[in-house]
């Protein structure tokens, strides 16, 4: 057997039909698929839900809450540190099962552990002379050109992220008409992957995901930060979209009573994430991009089951009959491929 678990950046899950994704929807036909969606870990970031998909742990115990950490001075890029616990791709390796892993977004490698993989691109997470969208990230025919150069679909375990829709959606807004767009595109080189898999479809489970939603943008610039030291309160202050994260900072309830934080949820003793009202974004914001994630209103995940592999009927219906979490997929891939992931203390 071998699974492929492939990453469609901010897909939202209201997109998923015949219209705008075929492949992805024949694939939906064929295993199954959860039309409500699977759900993100908080913060509904990239990097934090990204590596909960690697490790199956939750951002408290991987260790990225948002897409920056702090590491007790400041706040640190996150594909500079990495996830803490194991991932499938250490696991796999104990275990004598070959992984490969291809993104659109770079610092996903640094992210998700990628150079503990057999075979990564790109090389050492770095940014390429490829074609990138708007955000200089890699477009998804650069990824399936990369699919193709470190032979991904040989390998046991791939993965595989496509990036285009998450700008696309920070660019309009998640339910302009240019997503549809998007998704339609996006699904093509999903259809195109399928392709490639095809000598060994009966063989493949796929698993399709994507790792949040977006909201529409109607308000930003919040700066939570002054707020704080205006009301001579303690804490350190990340935006992240229409989250934020609050690093030693003040009581749930007292957060709550800042006019513009609309929810708090104590992560653990030193943490917090607040959210403002919907589409209200903290921090600096460009004027013209149109959509933004982070706060629990962008928890909806696409969650779709396919291949030929008779596994991957029995794990679509147990997708169509349950919602998945985001924790749930690294420790059903590994079960699946027949090795388990180490618990951390």
């Amino acid at each position: 057997m071998r699974v492929v678990f492939v990453i469609i950046d901010a897909l939202p899950n209201h997109w998923v039909g015949p219209d705008h994704t075929p492949h992805l929807w024949q694939l939906a036909s064929e295993g199954g698929w959860n039309p409500a969606g699977g759900e993100a870990v908080l913060s509904t970031a990239t990097y934090p839900n990204h590596a909960t998909f690697i490790t199956g742990l939750s951002p408290v115990d991987h260790g990225i809450l948002v897409n920056r950490v702090w590491d007790g001075a400041e706040f640190v890029p996150s594909a500079s540190v990495g996830p803490r616990g194991d991932t499938l791709f250490t696991a796999a390796a104990r275990a004598g099962r070959s992984t490969a892993i291809a993104v659109g977004d770079h610092k996903l490698i640094g992210v998700m552990g990628g150079r503990k993989a057999d075979r990564h691109w790109p090389p050492d997470g770095r940014r390429l002379d490829v074609a990138l969208d708007d955000f200089r990230y890699a477009v998804d025919s650069a990824v399936l050109d990369a699919v193709d150069e470190i032979d991904l679909i040989d390998a046991d375990l791939s993965v595989v992220h496509f990036n285009e829709p998450d700008t696309a959606c920070h660019q309009y807004g998640p339910d302009a008409p240019e997503i549809g767009e998007q998704a339609r595109a996006t699904d093509r080189a999903l259809g195109q992957l399928v392709e490639r898999l095809q000598p060994g479809w009966d063989d493949t489970v796929m698993v399709v995901v994507s790792d949040h939603d977006q909201e529409a943008v109607v308000a930003h610039g919040f700066d939570l930060a002054a707020e704080l030291d205006l009301r001579g309160m303690p804490g350190r202050v990340e935006p992240e979209g229409t989250a934020a994260l609050v690093v030693d900072g003040p009581s749930e309830v007292e957060l709550c009573a800042i006019d513009g934080v609309d929810g708090a949820e104590v992560i653990d003793g030193h943490n917090t994430l607040v959210w403002g009202p919907p589409g209200h974004v903290f921090g600096l914001w460009l004027d013209e991009l149109g959509g933004a994630h982070g706060s629990p209103r962008c928890a909806t995940q696409v969650a779709v089951v396919g291949g030929g592999h008779p596994a991957s009927a029995e794990l679509g219906g147990a997708v169509a009959t349950s919602r998945p979490a985001a924790t749930t997929w690294a420790p059903t891939i590994a079960d699946l491929l027949g090795f388990s992931l180490q618990k951390t203390d």
